[in-house]
């Protein structure tokens, strides 16, 4: 098990309960460059958190999120990776389990969507950043409705923001605005964007 644990180390108190952020890196990156990337450890440490930033498997780095991206015996070896990976957190540090979060960039956005929904039970919330959501609906199965929180540019050559198949190697990336509809309309919540309310 492999992961660099930083951000909110200082403040982590043994008696107060405390979140954990599970930060996802992208394909062919590293921990340390989502950690840069992402600013969570200042966040952490202002706020009181920790952070955690898995490494993936293989060459180059990567998370098997399911689809046509991975055989799901992978899939499920990285979804138990971080179930173990909490598990040995929560001998070590006071964790919060209801406050366990999972996000990630790019193919860490998409096994962050995985996690959702293969540890719904212990998955508060997840969110993604430029995510290549490679799962197909059909295999994602959680116990309760999960909230997300997605962010993706529309100029996005990597993960196109109306999505992408490979010809015949089984990979296809959704239309990110179809995509986010469902997994609203899965979550209970209104399609329809609503207006901030405005300041008094």
């Amino acid at each position: 098990m492999l992961a660099l644990v930083t951000g909110g180390l200082a403040v982590a108190q043994p008696n107060r309960p405390t979140a954990l952020v599970i930060c996802l890196h992208g394909f062919s990156e590293w921990p340390a460059h989502v950690m840069r990337l992402s600013h969570w450890n200042q966040l952490a440490d202002e706020s009181g958190f920790l952070v955690v930033y898995p490494f993936g498997s293989r060459f180059p780095l990567r998370w098997h999120c399911g689809g046509g991206f991975s055989k799901p015996e992978q899939a499920q070896a990285d979804v138990q990776f971080i179930a173990d990976l909490i598990d040995q957190l929560k001998k070590e540090y006071h964790l919060d389990e209801a406050r366990v979060y999972a996000n990630g960039l790019s193919n860490g956005g998409g096994m962050s969507f995985l996690l959702a929904g293969e540890l719904s039970e212990r998955i508060a919330a997840f969110g993604s950043v430029g995510g290549a959501h490679v799962l197909p609906w059909a295999d994602f199965h959680p116990q309760r409705p999960v909230p997300a929180i997605l962010f993706h540019g529309t100029a996005d050559r990597i993960v196109p923001y109306h999505g992408k198949s490979w010809g015949t190697s089984g990979l296809a990336l959704p239309d990110l605005p179809q995509w986010v509809q469902t997994l609203a309309a899965r979550n209970g919540c209104q399609t329809n964007a609503v207006p901030p309310a405005a300041s008094p």
